[in-house]
């Protein structure tokens, strides 16, 4: 407890410090036509079908403003934004890495939460839900012990910021704490057996700083007090949230959402080098979200899968019946879906595209439509 305490006091500080964080915040309260449900399995579950903007503001190996096309994609526009919208989305997550973006105090520079404030407008001005998260961030909240006081101070820091910036904005606009939290650059970085000491005092770091998460936005101003907040596990997997060593945070708002990501099965869904067909007696495979419903949703905890997708392997037809399965099994378990879209529009690995950002159309509108059906 002494440990969090400093930790938030040394957000305090910061903040206290900061210049021009909440210059620009806009008032957006009472604003929103969509629906804001009371408890967080409504509310995960109003989401729907959702979009991310991917390889955009997540992109690293650059600064500021040139980070948003250093991956190939164009910069975003309003009438990009819409159209997500119009193709039927009802949210839209924006991955954001901020770790290349800030001084060595973690003070955020200002043209980059100016940039991230208008594309989240455009969100919000379309209609859409808006979550926000901390993304290609992973060294500064590494999850081991020996990490563990950093990782919380980078994150009270960062979420200060944020929170202070978007503080008027109501709860249409969700944060999400980490993504992928992991181990990385080691053998254990995507997979550990159930009971690998590595991999559950990961799962233990997690869990403790998932609480400094919520602890620091609720400490904030306005909307912060009942903002819809998400927290994954270790590498936001299903496995990993189903341990037993995995645990979702106090929230004396009880607004907390457990977010996954399941490119799932992952030989047809994620593997080049995997099978191509789906059938009706691949269906079984999708049974994790019958476990997340248990352990989860039953418990009054809402569930956002907010990556998935399956890439192209010249197989479309396949793909058409994997996300009719898919999301209909999501929506069953009351259960939204983020798809992911890098804009990949090749065969093989890593080809997620669904959207041509450049000329507002569907690159498969079949598949889009397979999964609308079960949302509406």
């Amino acid at each position: 407890m002494k440990r969090f305490l400093t930790t938030l006091l040394l957000a305090a500080c910061m903040l206290s410090s900061l210049t021009g964080c909440g210059s620009k915040a806009n008032e957006r309260e009472g604003n929103g036509t969509l629906p804001i449900a009371d408890n967080s399995v409504d509310f995960a579950y109003s989401l729907k079908l959702g979009w991310n903007l991917g390889n955009t503001l997540e992109s690293t190996g650059t600064r500021l403003l040139n980070a948003e096309t250093a991956w190939g994609q164009p910069k975003t526009t309003k009438e990009m934004i819409d159209y997500v919208k119009e193709a039927g989305f009802t949210g839209i997550r924006i991955p954001v890495t901020w770790s290349s973006h800030m001084n060595d105090d973690y003070t955020i520079d200002e043209m980059w939460m100016d940039r991230v404030q208008e594309v989240v407008d455009y969100g919000l001005d379309a209609g859409l839900y808006v979550i926000l998260n901390s993304h290609h961030d992973c060294e500064k909240y590494f999850p081991s012990e020996e990490n563990l006081e950093n990782g919380k101070a980078y994150l009270a820091a960062v979420w200060t910021q944020i929170s202070e910036r978007f503080k008027d904005y109501d709860e249409r606009l969700i944060f999400e704490s980490m993504n992928e939290p992991r181990l990385i650059n080691t053998a254990k970085e995507w997979w550990f057996t159930e009971n690998d000491p590595d991999g559950l005092e990961s799962i233990r770091c997690i869990v403790e700083m998932n609480q400094t998460f919520v602890d620091t936005v609720r400490s904030g101003e306005h909307y912060n007090k009942t903002r819809y907040l998400m927290v994954p596990s270790n590498a936001a997997s299903a496995q990993n949230a189903l341990s037993d060593a995995f645990s979702m945070p106090e929230d004396e708002a009880d607004r907390v959402i457990l977010s996954v990501h399941a490119y799932s099965p992952y030989d047809f869904a994620m593997n080049a080098n995997g099978y191509t067909e789906w059938t009706e007696e691949r269906a079984p495979e999708l049974s994790f979200l019958d476990d997340l419903y248990e352990k989860f949703v039953k418990n009054g905890y809402g569930v956002v899968i907010g990556e998935m997708g399956a890439i192209n392997k010249d197989n479309y037809e396949d793909r058409i019946a994997w996300a009719k399965d898919y999301t209909e099994k999501a929506s069953a378990n009351k259960m939204s879906c983020f798809l992911w879209d890098n804009n990949g529009t090749k065969i093989g690995s890593e080809n997620f595209a669904m959207i041509d950002r450049r000329n507002q159309k569907i690159y498969y509108p079949e598949m889009l439509q397979a999964m609308l059906a079960n949302y509406q």
